[in-house]
């Protein structure tokens, strides 16, 4: 199956490197299809979307050819005293939604379905497309489009994390301030915003194999998910590798797949 792919798609159009995004689509599509917008993890501190080629055409493959997706850049955390912290790398995924849920230019539009935005997220990428659903910023006016939202070894409840895995202090304390940790952890608003985000799927996936989050962030958030009201959340837990060798795993591919089509 040939896929095409345009790489270095500004959405904010400063021109740096963290407001880009790649874009994979079907060369031959047999219909107008949904996105999967793919937000990277990293501990909110590394990644590329360079890095994610294989899994964004490997969930084409899956499809058949009835996907498109963004694989999208985010301002990183690091210790200098200017750094990106929160709420600055969900601001960027918001705007990557924005300009591919309004602009009318970027290659592959035309053959998708823009009321059909799945986000796909990993560990902190998982954070990010959870937060962007369950707490909406009031004037991110595209909630209505994101119809899902699968989270692969999320980090779900940062408190939590810091209790069981003190040792990562290191990297929240780069991206958020202690204040933020509740606010900024989808376990905990949960509720907050059911009035609007109640039309959401969610699908929380957690290897349990994963070397660096426990499954325990991913019972817990569905759970939380479904007393909140949420009605259609799918808890998997299961061996599909490590943490970051799950993202290779064919049978993640299909499970995103089933989820969204």
């Amino acid at each position: 199956m040939k896929i095409q792919v345009h790489e270095d798609i500004s959405y904010l159009f400063d021109n740096s490197q963290r407001h880009k995004l790649d874009i994979y689509f079907p060369q031959i599509s047999p219909a107008i299809v949904p996105l999967v917008v793919y937000i990277h993890g990293g501990a909110w501190r590394t990644g590329d979307k360079s890095e994610f080629r294989q899994i964004a055409k490997g969930i084409i493959n899956a499809s058949q050819n009835r996907l498109v997706v963004a694989v999208i850049n985010y301002e990183l955390s690091t210790r200098s005293a200017d750094s990106p912290r929160h709420p600055e790398h969900l601001n960027d995924a918001m705007a990557a939604v924005r300009f591919l849920v309004t602009d009318q230019s970027y290659p592959g539009r035309s053959i998708i379905d823009h009321g059909q935005v799945f986000l796909v997220g990993h560990s902190a990428g998982a954070h990010l497309s959870a937060l962007m659903a369950l707490a909406p910023h009031p004037h991110f006016a595209h909630l209505d489009n994101i119809k899902g939202v699968l989270g692969i070894a999320g980090i779900y409840n940062i408190p939590k994390l810091l209790r069981t895995n003190p040792e990562y202090c290191d990297f929240i304390d780069m991206a958020f301030d202690t204040s933020q940790h509740d606010d900024a952890s989808p376990h905990c608003v949960a509720r907050k915003f059911h009035d609007k985000a109640g039309h959401v799927r969610f699908m929380v996936v957690n290897s349990c194999k994963d070397e660096l989050v426990a499954p325990g962030q991913a019972t817990d958030f569905a759970a939380r998910l479904v007393t909140t009201g949420y009605t259609d959340v799918t808890l998997v837990v299961k061996d599909l590798g490590t943490h970051d060798g799950a993202l290779l795993n064919q049978e993640l591919w299909n499970m995103i797949v089933r989820f969204i089509i």
